[in-house]
């Protein structure tokens, strides 16, 4: 008998379908900023896509800088005329795409640099911690003896054996 899959949809809540209502709502009314706001953020959706990371760092670095870079056409479309005229002027400026998508670029290049440091980082204190634990067991063992290190041979009741020691004989008493 074939097996049922299981599809973990989750389904949107009230609540969800409020937000996302008053979000549609929100982008007709402000549908320049909107137009704006969607042509200008393409590189986002394209980090969101390709970052497997379980806290999506790419995405909000990529996102953060990329509204950085959107922030000044945004607030120069507020500030004149708000229309889809002011937006289209504002869209087909190649400089101001070069702008706005060169940010999500400083954001991709942010985001690939702070891991690599970060992963030096981490990895130079391993090895700094790896050498304090090995000096601290050549401590133990100059204290404490060859014993320590659990590297010596047993016999078979797992008691150790001395190098120099014979293997005891059975009594013939013994079972």
């Amino acid at each position: 008998m074939a097996k049922k899959k299981n599809k973990n949809k989750k389904k949107m809540g009230w609540r969800g379908q409020i937000l996302m209502l008053s979000g549609i709502m929100t982008a007709a009314v402000f549908l320049p900023s909107t137009v704006l706001l969607l042509i200008g953020m393409i590189p986002t959706p394209f980090a969101l896509l390709t970052d497997r990371t379980r806290g999506k760092n790419k995405v909000i670095t990529v996102g953060a800088m990329n509204v950085a870079g959107c922030s000044p056409f945004l607030f120069e479309l507020w500030t004149t005329d708000h229309s889809f005229v002011q937006t289209m002027a504002i869209v087909t400026d190649p400089f101001a795409i070069v702008v706005m998508w060169s940010s999500a670029a400083v954001g991709y290049i942010i985001n690939w640099a702070m891991t690599g440091l970060v992963t030096a980082t981490l990895y130079q204190r391993g090895q700094s911690r790896q050498k304090a634990i090995q000096k601290r067991q050549q401590e133990l063992v100059e204290r404490w003896g060859q014993e320590v290190t659990g590297n010596l041979p047993l016999d078979p009741q797992g008691f150790p054996v001395d190098q120099g020691q014979a293997t005891p004989t059975k009594n013939k008493s013994d079972p």
